[in-house]
């Protein structure tokens, strides 16, 4: 009798183990399909959010393609149809070619307005990049720290004209914000200074850099140097880690240097570091030129690039409207376009000298400022972008009138240009008529005030 009620306590006894058992296994098998499920649900999301940010680098790469193709078919539309224009105006009023040439304006025309269709597309895939000149933007940031920043701490700057990079300007001013409250933290207590530099570098080889290598090409090098502490080589290969030190200052200063990075990424931008303890730290940020900004290799040299296109004045105007004598000075580094824009603009009876160099054209108007009345230059350029090379012809004889005229309008900041002195703005391809109606809305004041 006991063997069987002990066999039956053990039947019982094992059968709640295995119901046990049995409950636990499906209690297991459902959280692991649970776990399955969250698992295939992040797995998706990932594959979704990764999809989106491939998709958001091709609209970008398209963005900054559609950028290139809308500057440079601008430039070319402004030939075909000053030539047009030129060529109909060269012929009697029913000469059977007008006919043709008109068909060509017109053609040009919708072109531009597909074009403009490019230009939405550019501006839709990154709002808040677009081309920039470094210069006044890293200026006025500079103003600003000195205006912030503890006046134990001395800022001297150096800073070099160079090309349009594609950024967005508060991106800019906060790499150079956080790059100078660093250099604040590594000073000295009794005297700090910090160095600024701008300047155009080309790399011909690729370099180690954070947060990516640095491909051959042309970069403008914003530079930032301290003669504070400097790191070792261990901090420094961990700098850019948030948190890299439990130190409250360099904690801090890992969270800024985050920012740097990721800033530059958004950028396509790199910085190389370099420091030494007790010397001080510097670090070098890369930003790439444009693709569509001429590299300024192929700029010839000075002497082998014509001084001045003699002025060429006609006896009668070819239009009745036109003010003879008006001298204005043509700066675009577009041979084609420079050429096309002088040869119109003396037909309507002004007097022209044609640069493809920013540098020459100011060296011209340096010599004799007063025989210009009008200025009009192209906006992306080697070297010199328009709205600095007008900062520059302002500085010389600030009454200047200066139309900035560009084949692609988010090439400027409108505050930055009206501040640097730029009076009117025409997006190409413009007719001449149209540039000669601004020419005489800004020269003849000039021209009054001298008597």
């Amino acid at each position: 009798m006991s063997t069987v009620l002990s066999m039956s306590l053990a039947l019982v006894l094992a059968t709640a183990i295995a119901f046990v058992a049995a409950v636990m296994w499906f209690s297991m098998r459902r959280r692991e399909k649970d776990h399955l499920r969250k698992i295939e649900k992040l797995r998706r999301r990932y594959i979704a959010l990764e999809n989106h940010l491939l998709q958001a680098r091709r609209m970008e790469a398209v963005g900054v393609l559609a950028g290139s193709l809308v500057h440079n078919l601008n430039n070319l539309f402004a030939v075909i149809l000053g030539h047009a224009r030129m060529g109909a105006q060269s012929l009697p009023q029913d000469h059977p070619v007008r006919e043709e040439f008109a068909k060509v304006m017109k053609a040009g025309s919708l072109a531009g307005e597909l074009v403009a269709e490019v230009s939405d597309l550019y501006r839709r895939a990154d709002r808040a990049r677009k081309p920039t000149d470094l210069e006044p933007v890293v200026r006025d940031t500079l103003k600003l720290l000195r205006d912030i920043l503890p006046s134990t701490v001395e800022i001297r700057e150096n800073l070099q004209p160079v090309g349009s990079v594609l950024a967005s300007t508060t991106g800019v001013q906060q790499v150079l914000m956080n790059l100078a409250s660093n250099a604040v933290g590594a000073a000295r207590a009794e005297k700090g200074v910090i160095d600024v530099s701008l300047r155009e570098e080309q790399i011909t080889t690729v370099q180690r850099a954070i947060p990516r290598d640095l491909s051959p090409g042309r970069y403008a090098l914003l530079s930032v140097s301290d003669d504070g502490h400097g790191m070792d080589a261990a901090t420094l290969n961990r700098v850019f880690d948030s948190y890299f030190s439990e130190a409250a200052e360099q904690a801090q200063m890992g969270i800024g240097l985050t920012t740097v990075c990721r800033i530059l990424r958004d950028h396509d931008g790199a910085t190389i570091t370099t420091s030494e303890p007790g010397i001080g730290t510097r670090f070098d940020i890369y930003f790439p030129m444009i693709a569509w900004s001429a590299s300024t290799d192929t700029v010839p040299p000075l002497a082998s690039v014509p001084e001045v296109v003699p002025f060429i004045s006609e006896e009668k105007p070819a239009d009745k409207t036109a003010l003879p004598g008006h001298r204005v000075l043509v700066v675009d580094d577009d041979e084609m376009v420079a050429h096309v824009l002088g040869a119109g603009l003396r037909r309507l009876g002004c007097k022209v000298n044609v640069h493809t160099d920013p540098r020459h054209a100011l060296a011209e108007f340096a010599r004799a400022p007063d025989d210009i009345d009008v200025v009009v230059t192209d906006q992306i350029m080697p070297h010199m972008s328009g709205v600095r090379l007008t900062r520059r012809l302002r500085d010389i004889r600030p009454s200047v009138p200066v139309i900035l005229c560009t084949g692609f309008r988010d090439s400027f900041n409108e505050q930055q240009a009206r501040e640097a002195g730029v009076t009117e703005f025409l997006l190409k391809p413009g007719s001449h008529r149209d540039l000669l109606s601004m020419i005489h809305r800004v020269a003849p004041k000039r021209r009054a005030g001298r008597g």
